[in-house]
């Protein structure tokens, strides 16, 4: 299917040059400078089939390439120099998908309504990270995660900035209740980054990334998920998930909930005391508002750096969730709506650390 695409394309793309071109005779040059024109970047011409980002382009966003000529009958594309951000993550959220193909498992089980959510599926989400302390025989666990990588897991800044004390030493995968061990795997943490821009006081960039000391075993129960690489968010309701209480001022829950939260505008969210207190200009593009607060679903103590995030429902990434955003902060529980960070502000910070391989 892959192979046939690219003919087709190939052969329409002729056409339409080659009569373009009439009256003028060209002669292109693999290896030559060219401006890509989508994003006014640097480019070089390369042919088609060293292209990895135009041929993945062409296949799974049905996206024309840009010629530079032809080489008998080979395309010279105008390649990009540098990735475009996202790129990465989504060659690697492909990947990922793979492995749902080879279990024959999707966890989806979509729920209709981690305040007043209901208990996860075994296999639901099995990008769920649990960030927990471990030491004198005791475990204790304080924030949520996402699985995005073999090494890497996404979470809130504040998840990582307890202080030397209090940081979390320990991820926890492939559980959805403290009753049910089987298939957890306990990783230590290898180093925690911070993006360098996170203010505690004001909420700023509340984004982070654990490194493991060693990689998850991938299987139907421990998976990563995608990331949400555009700013539009293309739905109206999303999932929160998190072990945090399920009402003000009682301990974390022993189970993973889940709960679906609409999508508000940011004056929902500035609205709230506690958001304008802290945030003095109020809400901008890097975060993200849910729910309307008066005792509706909502987030909770213990849920920070859980996962935001929508579900696939198309081949090749039918099962895959993409995580739009990190849960930060909150009035209480269900008091006030939620504020999450936009994940699409950070692609390239997060693909920088997490995939800095070339994208050939």
């Amino acid at each position: 299917m892959y192979s046939f695409l690219i003919i087709v394309v190939v052969v329409l793309v002729k056409n339409v040059y080659t009569q373009g071109a009439i009256g003028k005779i060209l002669i292109p040059f693999t290896g030559d400078p060219c401006t890509v024109k989508a994003s006014n970047s640097p480019g070089r011409c390369k042919l088609l089939t060293q292209c990895g980002e135009i041929r993945d382009e062409i296949v799974f966003n049905q996206k024309l390439p840009q010629i530079c000529g032809f080489q008998e009958t080979q395309p010279i594309v105008c390649c990009p120099i540098t990735r475009r951000p996202g790129y990465i993550s989504e060659k690697k959220c492909r990947e990922y998908a793979s492995y749902t193909k080879e279990n024959r498992l999707c966890g989806h089980n979509i729920a209709k309504r981690v305040i007043n959510g209901r208990p996860a599926g075994r296999v639901e989400f099995p990008h769920m990270a649990l960030l927990a302390i471990s030491g004198a025989g005791s475990l204790r666990w304080l924030c949520g995660g996402s699985l995005i990588s073999e090494r890497y897991v996404l979470t809130a800044g504040r998840c990582l900035a307890f202080g030397d004390i209090d940081e979390p030493n320990l991820v926890l995968f492939g559980i959805t209740s403290f009753n049910d061990p089987n298939h957890m795997q306990k990783l230590r943490i290898g180093n925690n980054l911070i993006h360098p821009g996170f203010n505690r006081t004001h909420h700023n960039h509340d984004i982070g990334l654990i490194l493991l000391h060693e990689p998850v075993e991938i299987n139907s129960y421990v998976r990563p998920a995608c990331l949400n690489t555009h700013f539009d968010i293309p739905a109206t309701k999303v999932m929160a998930t998190g072990w945090g209480s399920r009402e003000y001022a009682v301990g974390v829950s022993e189970e993973l909930f889940s709960a679906t939260l609409d999508v508000a505008e940011y004056k929902i969210c500035n609205k709230s005391d506690a958001n304008t207190r802290r945030r003095k200009r109020g809400l901008n593009d890097i975060h993200i508002c849910t729910g309307q607060g008066n005792g509706q679903k909502d987030t909770c103590q213990g849920d920070s750096g859980g996962a935001l995030q929508i579900y696939h429902n198309k081949d090749p990434t039918r099962c895959m969730y993409d995580i739009v955003g990190v849960t930060s902060f909150r009035k209480g529980c269900s008091r006030a709506p939620s504020v999450h960070t936009r994940v699409s502000e950070y692609i390239k910070w997060i693909e920088d650390i997490v995939w800095p391989e070339n994208s050939e």
